[in-house]
């Protein structure tokens, strides 16, 4: 079960993410205009999709309605039009970090916290945020991919834990795909799959974008859907019949 610790774990790491690869900059002499600008060029479309997972990881858990996802997606676009976009996202990570404070102090409420309705940010929101940045104009591949790669995670993580399974030592794609493998739930082809997948968001999120381009960006959206419908139906499959409404089948 995914619980509230960790959500508001997931939240604050996501906060301190949102604040990283940046450098502080501003007009001479000290006063005036200033900004934060990313330490390289590659590290552009990482904060880049770190903030649009930080955005609808708020739209699903604090509600798109609520205060947190609306201000949330203004301090983000605001600074984004009047300083940088890099600017906007250490907004967002402090929106985010304030969200979770006031979780855990028991004063806002989580809308969805099983780890089957994480699932379901993976493969609706997070995917429907790669399609949205795939198709922008000025947006480098690697943040769709990277944002792709996140969904992968989170679908994967989500499947260890409503399991109950042990989690790895070190997170990652690969771990989680390596629990549900050794639970028999994953074939031969399926991690060959993943390992292609992690792969592809390694490589945008070490700054590799010579190998980037649209056509991989486009394999990596149609991969990664394809197997969070996979992994949806196999979760399925192992739930009861009296609650799937199907016999239950050995993986």
């Amino acid at each position: 079960m995914l619980t509230t610790v960790g959500l508001v774990s997931w939240a604050r790491e996501q906060a301190t993410q949102l604040e990283a690869d940046m450098t502080f900059r501003q007009t001479e002499y000290g006063y005036g205009w200033w900004w934060w600008e990313a330490t390289s060029p590659a590290a552009r479309p990482r904060i880049q999709a770190r903030a649009y997972a930080a955005l609808a990881f708020l739209d699903r858990f604090a509600g798109v309605d609520s205060q947190w996802a609306v201000g949330g997606r203004a301090a983000f676009e605001k600074n984004e039009h009047e300083h940088s976009m890099e600017t906007g996202a250490r907004e967002l990570g402090e929106v985010l970090r304030a969200w979770a404070d006031q979780v855990e102090a028991g004063i806002v409420p989580i809308r969805q916290v099983d780890a089957q309705g994480a699932r379901a940010v993976a493969s609706s929101d997070l995917m429907e945020q790669v399609r949205g940045l795939r198709e922008a104009k000025g947006i480098h591949p690697a943040a769709p991919i990277v944002l792709a790669g996140g969904a992968l995670e989170v679908g994967l993580r989500s499947a260890t834990e409503e399991l109950d399974l042990p989690r790895p030592p070190k997170p990652s794609i690969s771990a989680y795909a390596g629990c549900l493998r050794a639970a028999g739930l994953l074939s031969v082809q399926d991690m060959k799959n993943v390992e292609q997948m992690g792969g592809l968001r390694n490589a945008a999120a070490h700054g590799d974008l010579e190998q980037l381009d649209r056509e991989r960006t486009e394999f990596m959206e149609r991969q990664v859907t394809r197997f969070l419908r996979r992994l949806a139906d196999i979760m399925a499959s192992r739930q009861p019949a009296s609650e799937s409404g199907h016999p239950v089948y050995p993986v």
